[in-house]
């Protein structure tokens, strides 16, 4: 009877392993100087704000591959998700409820380079989101000393901001993933040497 709970045991074990495991996303980065600047994008035709990427697995994708598959999506395929993949490797996730949130750092790419990189046809994915800027974490920054009121609009600097965008804010539930990943210290670019 032990025998067959130990095995049933692994069974589970590696299930969890092949099954979905639910939403995550990723920051995507560069450090030039001392700061570092974080590629968000708005939602199209949402009024959502701007965030990092992210969502929901497809079948049988671990949490960091869905991280880096939504990354490679949502980057409108800019960024692959093997180099995503590679980046992320080493990480924890930062929980925030179900969402696991990843930190990629990359070399920096024009934002309208990503903007305007051409998208498979057959995939709407890669149309999520609009409008793309890399904006100073110190813009982020100041919003993260307290818990996040998520039917308030934290205002982006329009300085920021590229002409043509829908949105002046930050959206507030990844604003509350990037809250937890500051007051768990697990901000890649916060850790010393």
């Amino acid at each position: 009877m032990k025998r067959f709970l130990s095995c049933f045991v692994v069974v589970l074990l590696l299930a969890g392993h092949v099954a979905a495991q639910g939403p995550a996303g990723l920051v995507v980065y560069f450090e030039s100087g001392d700061e570092v600047y974080l590629l968000l994008a708005e939602h199209a035709g949402s009024k959502r704000g701007w965030a990092g990427f992210g969502g929901g697995p497809r079948e049988g994708e671990t949490i960091s591959q869905t991280a880096a598959h939504k990354g490679m999506e949502e980057s409108r395929g800019y960024f692959s998700q093997t180099d995503l993949l590679a980046a992320i490797k080493d990480q924890a996730p930062v929980m925030d409820g179900d969402f696991a949130s990843y930190f990629a750092k990359v070399d920096f790419v024009p934002a309208p380079a990503v903007m305007n990189h051409p998208v498979p046809e057959e995939n709407d994915a890669y149309l999520e989101r609009s409008t793309f800027a890399w904006i100073p974490y110190s813009a982020v920054e100041g919003f993260l000393g307290e818990e996040i009121d998520r039917k308030k609009r934290c205002a982006i600097d329009p300085a920021f901001l590229p002409k043509g965008s829908e949105t002046g804010w930050l959206w507030p539930i990844w604003l509350s993933n990037m809250r937890k990943a500051a007051v768990a210290g697990a901000l890649p670019w916060s850790k010393t040497p």
